[in-house]
């Protein structure tokens, strides 16, 4: 049945982010298939139109002159358009796809949520997916997110599957021999922005305690990023101020690097011994996800789907990131191994990585949720990865 499908993608531009990266690669292994494809945007930002001209795929970006006729303006192109089955990647997308569906339809319709976001299963969160209603089936990245559909809009359960992201595992890949720093430090890398969120002073407060515990341990905790914007508009550069202002009141200046984010993400994967991530909240983090298939053992906080990517012991090891002593606790484990155990750590990642992040699953789960969506079967369609972690089931517990 693949030959006979004609699949439109609508997603908001072509730019360099994650989820125009994941609907690039779908976009081109559906044709492939030879499944007939077509992608609709509304922003001339081109990054990745290139492979995809290259692949054959048909590009369209709507002109509007404000965001009421761009909703119109979608709407009407999508509806003079012959395809069988729409989906749409990201939040605004599938909003303009679930408008265009209105009154009727007799097309498929998928639409995807790309990131979970605490606090949305309230309010205005359960009022915008209510609109998921009035498609065929919802997509997500994590089952954190497809917890929080389902517990917005329950009749939506059986409507939405997380498929987790596919990786190119040949460019996030190991290095063939391991490397070695040649100051001797360990060195923990970290690859976010500077906002609460991501809970730097609790990284702080566990650092101190890890040298109160064993102040001759040598390592280095090396942070890459830049600054969130705050409710005003202005850069909000307090997370970083008030951690600093712990450093100094720690002493512990020697063991914090702070830069500016990069672009070669792949060579401090690669150059650090392990990825640290402390968030209070992170639904599929990528930085993990690249992480784990360059063979790196990770720490992370044992929150949303941090279950299914790390297990504890064997490719890393888990925290409270409401606990410094427990973030104290996981890196104590970690530095206090041997390289030997390092080691193996990284590899038990790289092979969690390739089967977590397999592009041919990725692809074979999407075909199948368009192709039922295109027959209208609205049948239950399993996740992958399969199962639910606890970890993603108690993070959405504990929420209002």
């Amino acid at each position: 049945m693949g030959c006979m499908m004609r699949v439109l993608c609508l997603i908001d531009c072509l730019g360099s982010g994650g989820a125009q990266r994941q609907l690039t690669f779908l976009a081109r292994q559906l044709k492939k298939l030879n499944i007939d494809v077509e992608v609709l945007t509304y922003y001339a930002d081109n990054f990745f139109q290139q492979v995809l001209s290259e692949a054959g795929i048909d590009i369209e970006t709507i002109r509007y002159t404000d965001r009421y006729t761009r909703a119109v303006t979608l709407r009407k192109s999508i509806r003079a358009k012959r395809f069988d089955v729409l989906l749409a990647f990201m939040d605004g997308p599938s909003l303009y796809a679930e408008i265009a569906a209105l009154p009727y339809r007799r097309w498929g319709l998928v639409v995807s949520e790309r990131s979970a976001i605490p606090g949305s299963t309230t309010g205005f969160g359960r009022l915008r997916r209510l609109m998921h209603c009035l498609a065929d089936y919802v997509t997500t990245n994590s089952h954190t997110n497809r917890l929080m559909i389902e517990k917005a809009v329950p009749r939506l359960t059986n409507k939405v599957v997380t498929i987790y992201n596919s990786l190119d595992l040949s460019y996030f890949s190991p290095l063939e021999h391991p490397y070695h720093s040649e100051d001797g430090r360990l060195r923990f890398v970290v690859l976010a922005s500077h906002q609460f969120l991501k809970n730097l002073l609790g990284l702080v407060e566990a650092a101190q305690r890890v040298l109160k515990a064993i102040p001759e341990l040598n390592f280095v905790i090396e942070w890459y990023g830049g600054f969130a914007v705050g409710e005003n508009g202005r850069v909000d550069m307090r997370p970083l101020e008030e951690a600093r202002q712990r450093i100094e009141l720690y002493r512990i200046q020697d063991y914090f690097i702070f830069h500016k984010p990069t672009s070669d993400v792949v060579g401090l994967y690669r150059q650090g011994d392990a990825i640290i991530l402390p968030s209070f909240f992170e639904g599929l983090p990528n930085v993990v996800c690249e992480a784990m298939a360059c063979g790196r053992p990770v720490l992370m906080s044992n929150v949303c789907d941090a279950e299914n990517l790390v297990h504890d012991g064997e490719n890393g090891f888990l925290f409270d990131p409401q606990n410094p002593d427990d973030m104290c606790r996981a890196m104590l484990r970690f530095l206090t191994l041997s390289p030997e155990e390092r080691y193996l750590l990284g590899r038990k990642s790289r092979e969690r990585a390739e089967l977590l992040f397999n592009s041919d699953r990725f692809v074979a789960h999407y075909q199948h949720v368009l192709e039922s969506a295109m027959r209208r079967e609205h049948k239950i369609i399993p996740h992958w990865y399969s199962d639910t972690p606890q970890s993603a089931t108690k993070t959405i517990e504990s929420e209002r």
